[in-house]
Parts: structure tokens; C-alpha cells; sequence
């Protein structure tokens, strides 16, 4: 007898659309550098204050294409929608094929088919698991950029007054209180910009904390989906009625 399939399981299988937000935090925080003028002065002040430059510190946290991962949540969760599809498929092909075969072979083939079912059913928790991690630390990540790439855009405004200031100290060293002055307003901008740099840092580290949270999730729910996936039941041989 023939079936006729109630879902269409591979309708999910479409390519994922492009996130709500354009989940590049690169982008971010190059807006923000951006506003800073790379001049000497300010990459001396920035020099003095914390040995490196913050973009590029920032940057380097931050590469990765993180669009793309973004993306990844919706297709975990395409594929558990897939799995619940075919689970319905199967379970509607076995209620038709149980009302018109009986049997012991037909019950037998009765229960592989409901627990196929169910198997299939059950991939979709850890798939959607997978899918709510991915946001997870998609947003995160956003949310990170968002708040360093404001805080380096401030730092870089305190470097710039640090850096006028500095350079007005210099110019003006020869009437003494004039070098006293700039220098005494650079240096307390420096120190503005070490708490500034130490707030970024601390952003940063909880944005690690969370995703390190999150990907020992996602390590445990593909683990899990393998193990799943490598006891799957299957027929050992065809069916071989005895009888013939």
C-alpha cells in the first residue's frame, strides 16, 4: 500500500536569514576608532597609559565572523523542525499500515516504527538547545561590542585632550609653570583612560564568562545528539518472512 506523507519535512531546509542585526562587532568597535585621530601625540598618551593600542586589542577579541554564527541557531533549529516533521510522517505511515496488518511481524514492525518515530522526536530538544546557545552568545558578543566600542570611542576622546595637553606642556616647558600645567592635565587624563581600558576589560571578561558558560552547553547537547544519533535503531537485515 502506498503512503501519503502529512508534512513536508524538507521545507525547512531553506538557507537561514541574515540576523535581526548585523552581528559584526569588528564593525563596532572600527566606528568607534574611527573618531581617534591616529596622531603622534595621541598614540603616545595611549602608549604611556596602557603599553598598546585598545583597537587593536579590541579587534583581535572580537575577529571572527560572527554573522555567520549568528546564522547557525536558525538552522540547528530548522533541523529540529525537520526531525518532528518526518516523526509525524512516520507515525501517520504506521496507525495506516497497523489498521490493514496483523500479525506478529506486523506488530513487530509496528513498535520499530513508533520508536523510530519517537527517536526522531527526541533529536529536536537538543536541537532547539543548540539554537537558543547560539544566540546566546551571538548577542553577547553584540552587546560586548556595543558597550567596548563606547568605551573606546571615550577613550579615545580622553587621549585626545591628554595629547593636546601634553603637547601644549611641551611647547610652552620654557616658562616653566606652562610645562607643569599640560603635563599635570595629561597625566590625569592618562589615569582616566587606565579606568576606562579597566571597564572595557571587565565587559570583556564577562562577555568570556558567558559564552564559555554557553559553549560547554553546546558541547554537551552535540554530544548527546551523537550519542543519539549513533544508537539510532536500525534493521539489522530485511525482512525474511518465514513462511515463504
Amino acid at each position: 500500500m502506498g503512503f501519503s506523507d502529512i508534512t513536508e519535512p524538507t521545507a525547512h531546509l531553506t538557507p537561514p536569514k541574515d540576523p535581526t542585526e548585523t552581528f559584526n562587532p569588528v564593525k563596532l568597535v572600527n566606528q568607534a576608532a574611527d573618531l581617534i585621530s591616529p596622531t603622534y601625540w595621541v598614540n603616545e598618551i595611549l602608549n604611556m597609559a596602557l603599553g598598546f593600542n585598545p583597537m587593536d586589542k579590541t579587534k583581535e577579541y572580537f575577529a571572527g565572523d560572527w554573522e555567520a554564527y549568528a546564522k547557525c541557531g536558525e538552522v540547528w533549529q530548522n533541523l529540529g523542525k525537520l526531525c518532528v516533521d518526518v516523526s509525524k510522517n512516520i507515525d501517520t505511515g504506521n496507525l495506516s499500515l497497523d489498521r490493514t496488518w496483523d500479525g506478529n511481524a506486523a506488530d513487530a514492525a509496528y513498535v520499530y516504527f513508533k520508536d523510530i518515530a519517537a527517536r526522531c522526536d527526541d533529536l529536536q530538544s537538543e536541537l532547539d538547545a543548540l539554537k537558543t546557545e547560539y544566540a546566546i552568545v551571538s548577542q553577547g558578543v553584540w552587546a560586548a561590542a556595543e558597550a567596548v566600542g563606547s568605551i573606546i570611542g571615550t577613550i579615545g576622546d580622553t587621549a585626545a585632550v591628554a595629547a593636546i595637553a601634553a603637547a601644549a606642556g611641551t611647547m610652552m616647558s620654557w616658562t616653566g609653570w606652562g610645562a607643569a600645567v599640560g603635563y599635570g592635565l595629561a597625566a590625569v587624563e592618562i589615569i582616566e583612560i587606565i579606568e576606562l581600558w579597566g571597564k572595557a576589560t571587565a565587559t570583556l571578561n564577562k562577555c568570556q564568562l558567558i559564552t564559555q558558560g554557553s559553549l560547554a552547553i553546546i558541547a554537551s547537547a552535540g554530544g548527546t545528539l551523537a550519542t543519539k544519533f549513533a544508537d539510532f535503531p536500525l534493521p539489522s537485515s530485511a525482512y525474511d518472512n518465514p513462511v515463504v
